[in-house]
């Protein structure tokens, strides 16, 4: 393992105590859960922990949501609580714990958030996008080519079901949408903002398809930043900082934090 991951979360990532975490209470609904996912990427926050007390239980992100979402009729799963749908493995890190403890639960679950505790009672949150400055201090050289991943793109006509299968079934968060003015980006975030929005309960409330009946070229899109294959690894970083560029394209491939993080910590050697 590198140097720079066996140092201590509290001292490898120390922005993240310095911002709010986002929290609810396990009888919380998912309507009441939504307005908090919606916030929190502006306070840079990737999920959710269920808290009891003032010790975590739970954690909920995106995925979580999307799942009962996907595997529950409309308009049943606005009333789906936090416990019935919270992730309650790996719940918690103390903050004392080197960030490569956090690495090896990202990389086993899947799951790009975790709850960190001092002492048992939540601190603060982390998430993947928050080790990309360790990232940008390290020496490794190296290209996007070299950790980039493959472009998922979707038609504009495809509804939302269809959509997430194929998010779940890539294991991804980001699709790309073909339009005549070029791609544009629908992320999960995207998708629950609409889904939870007056526009987006009003098209399911007037049709039995529930999210079938939502095409996703219904939903605001983000532009697609795109970048050469010479990016280096370290300027990829620093342009994925901004809350507001979920991932970079290259001519045929994407590049998200995820890659960044976890494909780059697999070959840094210092």
């Amino acid at each position: 393992m590198s140097r720079v991951i066996d140092i201590a979360i509290r001292d490898s990532v120390p922005q993240i105590f310095k911002r709010p975490y986002l929290s609810v209470l396990p009888n919380t609904t998912l309507m009441q859960i939504a307005p908090f996912m919606a916030i929190g990427p502006q306070i840079y926050v990737d999920g959710l922990v269920v808290l009891e007390g003032e010790k975590p239980i739970g954690k909920i992100g995106s995925k979580q949501i999307l799942l009962t979402i996907i595997n529950s009729k409309y308009p049943d799963w606005l009333k789906k609580t936090a416990l019935q749908i919270m992730d309650s493995s790996e719940i918690s890190l103390e903050m004392d714990y080197p960030l490569s403890r956090a690495i090896d639960i990202f990389n086993q679950t899947s799951f790009a958030f975790i709850p960190i505790t001092k002492s048992g009672s939540l601190v603060a949150s982390l998430c993947v996008r928050d080790v990309l400055p360790v990232i940008m201090a390290t020496t490794f050289h190296a290209t996007l080519k070299d950790i980039a991943s493959q472009l998922v793109l979707s038609s504009k006509r495809t509804n939302l079901k269809v959509a997430l299968n194929l998010m779940f079934q890539k294991k991804i968060r980001n699709i790309i949408v073909e339009s005549d003015n070029g791609y544009g980006i629908i992320n999960d975030r995207k998708i629950l903002e609409f889904l939870f929005s007056q526009n987006g309960r009003k098209i399911m409330d007037m049709n039995s398809l529930g999210i079938q009946a939502v095409e996703i070229d219904l939903l605001d899109k983000l532009p697609a930043m795109r970048v050469s294959d010479s990016t280096t690894v370290s300027k990829a970083a620093e342009l994925l900082m901004d809350i507001n560029t979920p991932c970079v394209l290259l001519d045929k491939s994407i590049v998200t934090p995820w890659d960044i993080v976890m494909k780059t910590i697999e070959r840094i050697s210092i």
